[in-house]
C-alpha cells in the first residue's frame, strides 16, 4: 500500500510539474533534463525570470525527481521556489520554500552567483533552512555549450552539490554530461553519483541524457 500511495504521489507531482512548465514557458526559458541509467531515472528542470526586466525582483524555482529502479530506496521528490532579488548582474538572493516528501515544506533562502559567457557558464548556489534544525546546501556548475551560431557543437556539464546540517553530512551528489548540442537539443553520455549520511552510502547511475529549454 505505501508504494502504490508513493507512486500515485509521484504521478501527481509529475503532472503538476507538466503543467507548471507549459504555463511558465512562455515567460522564462525553462531547461528540462531527462536521465536514464542502469539504476535509475533522473528528471530535473529550473528557470529564473525577472517580473519586470527594468526592477530587481522576480522568481526562481528548481525541482529534481529521483526515481531508482530498486523500490526499496524509494522515490526522491525535490521542489525550491523563491522570490528572488537582483543584488547585480551576477548575484541574487532571495526567500522562498522548499519541499521535500520527507520534511514537507520549509522555508529557505538562497545566495547565487551566476556568470553567463557565450561558450561557457559557470553558477554557484547556496541555501540554508530557516528552522531549529537547518540543512545547508552548496552547489556548483560549469557548462560548455559550444559556439552558438553552428548548429552543432560539443555539451557538456560538471554538477556537484552537497548538503549538510549542523552536525552531518546528508547529502552529496556529482552529475557529469557528455554529449552534443544540436540546435539547441543536448544529449549524450550521463553520470550521477550519490553519497547519503554520515557513512557517505554511495550510488551510481551510468546511462543516457537529453536535455533542451523550453
Amino acid at each position: 500500500m505505501k508504494r502504490n500511495k508513493k507512486l500515485k504521489n509521484t504521478r501527481l507531482i509529475l503532472v503538476c510539474i507538466f503543467l507548471h512548465i507549459r504555463l511558465v514557458s512562455c515567460w522564462a526559458q525553462i531547461p528540462v533534463e531527462l536521465t536514464t541509467g542502469h539504476s535509475s531515472y533522473y528528471y530535473q528542470h529550473s528557470f529564473a525570470a525577472k517580473f519586470n526586466a527594468e526592477k530587481p525582483f522576480g522568481f526562481f524555482h528548481v525541482s529534481t525527481i529521483l526515481i531508482p529502479y530498486d523500490t526499496d530506496r524509494g522515490n526522491e521528490i525535490m521542489s525550491q521556489s523563491y522570490i528572488s532579488y537582483a543584488l547585480n548582474n551576477r548575484w541574487s538572493s532571495g526567500i522562498g520554500s522548499i519541499y521535500t516528501p520527507m520534511d514537507r515544506v520549509r522555508p529557505t533562502i538562497f545566495l547565487q552567483y551566476f556568470k553567463k559567457e557565450r561558450e561557457t557558464s559557470i553558477m554557484l548556489f547556496s541555501r540554508s533552512d530557516l528552522w531549529d534544525d537547518p540543512s545547508l546546501e552548496f552547489v556548483g556548475s560549469i557548462e560548455y555549450n559550444g559556439k552558438r551560431k553552428r548548429d552543432l557543437n560539443v555539451y557538456a556539464r560538471l554538477q556537484l552539490q552537497t548538503i549538510w546540517n549542523l552536525s552531518q553530512h546528508l547529502r552529496s551528489t556529482q552529475f557529469l554530461r557528455l554529449g552534443i548540442n544540436l540546435r539547441e537539443v543536448q544529449f549524450g553520455l550521463a553520470a550521477n553519483f550519490d553519497q547519503y549520511g554520515s557513512t557517505a552510502k554511495f550510488y551510481s547511475n551510468i546511462g543516457l541524457f537529453v536535455r533542451k529549454e523550453f
